[in-house]
């Protein structure tokens, strides 16, 4: 009995060609005994009674697709990239039989099982699925398989045969697959139900409605399992990567669900293959140029030109890229231009009109000449820009010129390979070089309304209402007297806003007074470009007063710049002439008593050495970009001094030799007071402090022989007296004359770093 488990396969071989018609190999008969002969025999004759056939199934049509002819229609410009895939795609619902069968291949209804049984029982049994997704096995009754994996079937009809029967082995096999019937909706050319080979994948069941139509999504295939499973596939991943990791297997009962695509963008011009590609949010141009498979060899990378759709502006602009990782939103197309051979000149014009391109230099020998041949679309008027580059003197030049004021251009000749830039009216924006967006940004118009700033950009001549009918500003509660500054020309001017025409300048400024906005005026000296006044708003800060006095000098030692308040200084001025009050009437009284006054006349006479011109400094670290710069608002009257590198060390009170000498890196208190020639005999050496070059005052630790304050550029170490006197009446006013040496020696700091400028 157990020769014929030995045999079994050969067995099922020659049974194979009975059943399908095949003559049997006499080399497969010539190594079967006479008995074995006689059991393929028996088993052959008694075949129609051990397959099983449990019901009677309907017969099934193939889904055949009529095919067309696909030609590399993906390399043609126009074209959407991807759409030909699958009218090259089989649709057979026929499984290929020389494929190996996976373990995780899940039984569906009209699948055939051949069970060989060996052993005490020997049998063999061609099952079908039945409807309700069963097998009916011969004494052991009805089994569901349906919806298990092949792997989990023989491990089911293993573990049953081992429990009703001793001695029987089991061999099980498919013999065939039955298509799977899924669902295919959405965007494609022919949606509906279809029966599908048992293999098929994503991309191979789409082929059996036609494929996705143009308005369908690649890029977001979803399949739907059990109505709770949902996978996504990308076809761009099988199309560019190569990686169909993703395209996984129907099963019986799947819907595939296509979405209408949300944006495609063409690339065209100096890219290997040019096409209209799908793109989803987030991906870049750098996505875009590697779908298109890379630029070709003549590509030049850094003139990319690229359409937009301006959703607010509902029109189309265009600009170039720079950058490969900005963003593909609301992107049309996309041109890839190619390097321009030496000998041909053109011109390249950008921006704000109708055909952006390039345009021959033979023809257009002068600006004014390609101006008036190009149609303008929403062009800012103002300002646009040349750029060029004089292959004789070797010059980059960077040209402004206004579409408002034709002096600004009749007389300007076009280079070979120029590039010309015009602005939109909406944007005020233009993709021109460093050199240009500097001169740009000069040349920019400040226009201070109510509680609004607007930078324009402009050059040639211009009038200020111009600007006020194209911002739209709202002029009823203004007042008609506006203030135009010039500050490179020192100059103000306050007039009617309708009478004001002028040549554009640099860094020119114009502002209007309303009940909304009170202008402030603030003084800038020192080491800066511009020194003079400004006009701003009432809330301005000190960072905004930077952006409009220019570049600071090179020896501006911003460290220390000073800012004066006149609120301030009529405080310091209050305390001071109280102090004075305070004073005179105690030392009135104690002349009279014939008391001794002692040190009071000294802090008194001191006091009377204050200039009130250096009173009113708000201490604090000003310098460009700081917190204290960015947060403090001027006040009308605040002056700021920008001082130059003081490169100095003060030192001011009880020392020998009050003097200012050169400032030294690592330099210690001790060692500054030495240098000053030491603590006079009534130096106060407890109260010893550093006045900073920011105005902060820092006092030194109980033992000043530390060393522990570290000294800076502009420093001025104070050594206050100490106030000697047994007089109960005056030892009372010793805080009234701190107060008055204080403020004294502060204005002396103050004046010895402002006179630095």
């Amino acid at each position: 009995m157990n020769n014929f488990k030995k045999y079994s396969i050969a067995i099922f071989s020659i049974f194979s060609l009975f059943i399908n018609g095949q003559a049997i190999d006499e080399s497969i008969l010539s190594q079967l005994s006479p008995d074995q002969i006689e059991m393929v025999k028996d088993v052959y004759a008694s075949s129609n009674s051990t397959e099983i056939k449990n019901e009677e199934l309907p017969p099934i049509d193939e889904s055949l697709i009529n095919k067309k002819s696909v030609s590399d229609a993906n390399n043609v410009p126009g074209k959407k990239y991807g759409y030909d895939f699958f009218l090259s795609m089989p649709t057979s619902l026929s499984a290929v039989g020389d494929l190996p069968l996976p373990n995780d291949y899940k039984i569906s209804l009209r699948d055939q099982f051949i069970v060989i049984l060996s052993g005490s029982k020997d049998s063999i049994f061609n099952l079908d699925v039945n409807l309700d997704g069963t097998i009916l096995f011969p004494e052991l009754g009805s089994i569901s398989v349906a919806g298990l994996t092949f792997q989990e079937v023989k491990e089911k009809l293993t573990k049953l045969i081992e429990q009703s029967y001793i001695g029987v082995t089991i061999d099980i096999s498919l013999q065939n697959l039955s298509a799977k019937k899924i669902t295919i909706v959405g965007a494609v050319k022919t949606p509906g139900t279809y029966l599908v080979n048992p293999f098929t994948t994503i991309t191979g069941a789409l082929a059996y409605s036609g494929g996705i139509s143009e308005i369908g999504s690649l890029r977001d295939i979803k399949l739907i399992r059990n109505n709770t499973e949902i996978f996504s596939f990308d076809l761009y991943d099988l199309l560019i990567k190569g990686d169909r990791s993703n395209d996984i297997t129907i099963e019986a009962g799947d819907t595939l669900l296509i979405r209408a695509a949300n944006q495609f963008v063409e690339i065209v011009g100096a890219v290997k293959r040019p096409a209209i590609y799908e793109v989803l949010e987030g991906e870049t141009f750098s996505n875009l140029v590697d779908f298109a498979l890379g630029f070709n060899q003549t590509a030049n990378k850094s003139n990319i030109s690229a359409s937009f759709l301006n959703l607010d502006a509902a029109k189309i602009a265009k600009k170039n890229i720079k950058d490969l990782d900005e963003s593909l939103a609301n992107a049309l197309s996309v041109q890839v231009f190619n390097y321009v051979n030496e000998k041909v000149s053109n011109v390249q014009v950008m921006g704000a009109i109708d055909q952006p391109g390039f345009y021959d230099l033979n023809e257009y020998t002068d600006l004014k000449d390609l101006i008036d041949d190009l149609v303008f679309i929403d062009t800012y008027p103002w300002l646009a820009v040349l750029e060029q580059f004089d292959e004789n003197k070797l010059i980059t030049s960077s040209i402004l010129f206004s579409l408002d004021d034709p002096t600004t251009y009749n007389s300007i000749k076009l280079l070979p390979n120029s590039r010309i830039y015009f602005a939109d009216l909406e944007t005020r924006t233009f993709d021109v070089n460093t050199m240009s967006r500097s001169l740009i940004n000069d040349y920019s118009l400040t226009l201070n309304h109510k509680q609004e700033s607007s930078k324009l950009p402009v050059y040639g001549r211009y009038s200020v209402s111009s600007f006020i009918d194209y911002l739209g500003l709202d002029m009823s509660d203004v007042s008609e007297i506006a203030t135009y500054i010039s500050p490179l020309e020192s100059i103000v001017i306050n007039d009617d806003y309708k009478n004001m025409e002028y040549v554009a300048q640099k860094y020119n400024t114009v502002s209007f007074r309303s009940p909304e906005n009170d202008l402030i005026t603030v003084s800038v000296a020192g080491a800066v470009e511009f020194p003079g006044s400004y006009t701003l708003n009432d809330d301005a800060t000190i960072e905004d007063l930077y952006q409009l006095i220019g570049k600071f000098k090179s020896q501006a030692y911003l460290e220390g710049i000073i800012l004066t308040r006149e609120i301030i200084r009529q405080r310091q001025l209050k305390a001071i002439q109280k102090s004075k009050q305070d004073l005179n009437k105690a030392l009135l009284t104690s002349s009279q008593k014939g008391e001794i006054i002692g040190d009071i006349n000294i802090i008194r006479a001191l006091s009377e050495t204050i200039d009130p011109e250096n009173l009113g400094r708000l201490a604090g670290d000003f310098s460009p970009n700081s917190r204290a710069s960015i947060d403090t608002v001027l006040f009308d009257g605040d002056k700021i001094i920008i001082p130059k590198n003081p490169n100095a060390i003060n030192v001011l009170g009880e020392v020998l030799n009050p003097v200012a000498f050169e400032y030294s890196k690592n330099m210690s208190l001790r060692t500054a007071i030495n240098m000053a020639g030491g603590y006079q005999q009534y130096a106060d050496k407890r109260r010893v402090y550093v006045i900073r070059a920011s105005g902060i005052v820092e006092k030194s630790r109980r033992n000043i022989f530390a060393g522990s304050i570290s000294l800076n550029p502009g420093d001025t170490i104070v050594v206050p007296r100490k106030i000697i006197t047994d007089n109960p009446g005056i030892d009372a006013l010793v805080p009234v004359t701190q107060i008055l040496s204080d403020i004294a020696f502060s204005a002396v700091a103050l004046e010895n770093l402002s006179n630095n400028n």
